[in-house]
Formats: C-alpha cells, structure tokens, sequence
C-alpha cells in the first residue's frame, strides 16, 4: 500500500480517535466506553498498515488527547490501558499456556490501572472516593475493571476474527 494512503487513514483514524475521546466526558460510562471503542480502531490499522503505523497512530492520538480531552480519566483509560492492548496482544497470546497467558494479561492490566489510579488522584488532583464512600468500593471497583477488562480481550479477539475474514479485503481494494 502507498505510504499516502498509510498516512492518510492512520491521520483520519487519530483524528476520529481524539473525537471519541473527547466525548468521552459526557457521561461517566463513556469514559471508560470511548477508550475501549477507540482502541478497537487500533485492530483495523494493525492488520491493514501494520504495526509500526498502529503504534504511530497511537502516539499521536495519546499525545493530542494528553492536550485536548478534558477528561483525564478517559485519556488515561485509553493511554494506559485500551489503546496500545490490541497492538500487544497477539504478542503475548504466543504464550503457549492459557493459564500463564491470562495471568500476563491480568498483571499488566492491574499494573496499568493501578498506575492510572494513581495519576489521577497524585498528579491531576481527581479523588477516587467521595465524601462517605466506604474503602469496600475500591475492591468492587477492581473487580468490574477486571471483568470488563476480560471482556475487552475477547471482544479484541472477536473483533480482529471479524475484520480479518469479512472487512480487510473490502478495506485493501478500497486503498489499492
């Protein structure tokens, strides 16, 4: 494919990105939607242009969304955590036991969340509890993250099958 072609729809796809993104401030379920949505683009652009141009889509959208959404929990969401997975993914899925597999995943997820966590509350100054919330919410709330993070690795799995055996070919003529 033509490196104009690359760079145009990898451009388009970081523009649209930072768009979702950004309205990811609307409603509190959307800051944590957008970041996942956003981060399934990042399939299209890894199977197609590659992963050189998924990764530079992904700087680019991290570092225009770091100056442009207002809502910081949702840019971390989608820096730390949804938006470079689907480009790792495949990396760590070559690990031959399932178990172990998991396992890897689930640390660096905990790992990234934690470090989000504390971003917001040490660096932007965002509390993670109100007022009168009791400390029981932070393990139900690690709990829903890992569960919509396990989620969200099936449904990259999903998403990638479905793109590769019904969508690529389409996408490839169109920018032959």
């Amino acid at each position: 494919m033509k490196e104009s072609t690359t760079l145009a729809v990898c451009s388009i796809t970081t523009a649209l990105s930072v768009v979702f993104l950004f309205l990811g401030g609307i409603t509190y379920i959307f800051a944590y939607a957008m970041p996942i949505l956003v981060g399934l683009l990042m399939i299209m652009i890894k199977t197609t242009f590659g992963t050189k141009s998924a990764w530079i889509t992904y700087t680019a959208t991290s570092l225009l969304s770091f100056m442009l959404v207002a809502d910081r929990e949702c840019m971390l969401m989608y820096i730390m955590i949804f938006g470079y997975y689907p480009i790792i993914k495949s990396a760590i899925d070559k690990i031959k036991l399932t178990p172990v597999r998991v396992i890897v995943k689930l640390i660096l997820f905990n790992a990234m969340l934690c470090g989000c966590q504390l971003l917001l509350v040490y660096v932007f100054g965002i509390p993670f509890l109100s007022e009168g919330e009791g400390k029981y919410i932070i393990v139900i709330f690690a709990v829903m993250m890992n569960l919509l993070f396990l989620i969200y690795n099936k449904l990259t799995g999903m998403v990638f099958r479905l793109y590769k055996i019904k969508i690529e070919k389409r996408i490839k003529r169109i920018f032959k």
